[in-house]
């Protein structure tokens, strides 16, 4: 962390070095490797599922396209992010409606599966026979990798301490790089839009947060306080050579509350896609 704060130090942002090192979290970067069918942490592909666990379909009807899954075993441990320290996480998403969850009545359009036994205890499923074609994602494998992820640009920190216009240059300098073909897990997501708790806080508590009535009724309501309780379980970024476009070079980020991670209860992840 000193580190940190030294680098930020060097290319100007000395006097928001300590509010940006406080903001800081560990995270793991998911990086896309080679491609792959092999029951380990990958994007797409056939998932290493239990036969037994039926394909999720969202409205009775659709089915859903394979995001990713992730070996727990194999993966560092990330402070703050009480994961299972084994056992496979499975995670799915209607790829071809690609809803954007800011609308109640989105909830279903992903769905996060924790078994716990290993990837490799399971042979990889063929998709759904409804699955079309152009959302059965090519398989890629994904390595992780510890990293202290920063406040985005869209964090109070440049509001609070009235950053000056070549303080928010740096410090986008510094950012942006880091944001670009962002798998993560945990930490400070790599938003777009910003407010990615808040939005999954006011949709689970039934309020619409396509336009600023959503916020305002979510304020009046008290319900502010509880985006503090989300985390980032895992941010799967737009990855052409796994045929993943979210929007226009977008991202999709589930998100769960801190105690449902702890009791493994995944039903209620919530989902965002955020586009440039």
């Amino acid at each position: 962390m000193s580190t940190i704060r030294q680098q930020l130090k060097g290319i100007g942002l000395g006097r928001l070095a300590a509010a940006i090192q406080a903001g800081s979290r560990p995270s793991l970067r998911l990086t896309a490797g080679k491609p792959s069918a092999q029951p380990v942490s990958r994007l797409g592909g056939r998932p290493n599922l239990p036969k037994d666990i039926p394909w999720p379909v969202w409205q009775e009807e659709q089915p859903l396209s394979f995001i990713a899954q992730l070996d727990l075993a194999t993966l560092p441990a990330v402070r703050g992010l009480p994961l299972p320290k084994s056992g496979s996480l499975f995670f799915f998403y209607d790829a071809d409606a690609q809803p954007w969850g800011f609308d109640p009545k989105d909830k279903g359009c992903a769905q996060v599966i924790y078994v716990p036994s290993s990837l490799a205890a399971n042979r990889p499923r063929a998709p759904h026979r409804d699955l079309d074609e152009e959302v059965r994602f090519k398989g890629i494998a994904l390595a992780a990798t510890p990293e202290t992820s920063l406040p985005g640009l869209n964090s109070s920190i440049h509001r609070e301490y009235q950053a000056t216009e070549e303080e928010f240059k740096a410090y986008f300098n510094l950012v942006d790089p880091l944001s670009k073909h962002a798998h993560r897990i945990g930490g400070n997501a790599n938003e777009i839009q910003g407010g990615l708790g808040l939005e999954a806080q006011l949709v689970s508590n039934g309020i619409y947060c396509g336009g600023p009535d959503g916020y305002k009724e979510g304020c009046r309501r008290g319900l502010d306080a509880g985006a503090a309780d989300w985390l980032l379980l895992l941010q799967v970024d737009s990855e052409e050579r796994a045929g993943m476009a979210w929007g226009d070079g977008g991202r999709i980020y589930f998100m769960i509350r801190k105690d449902d991670l702890r009791r493994r209860r995944f039903q209620d992840v919530h989902l965002t896609l955020q586009t440039t």
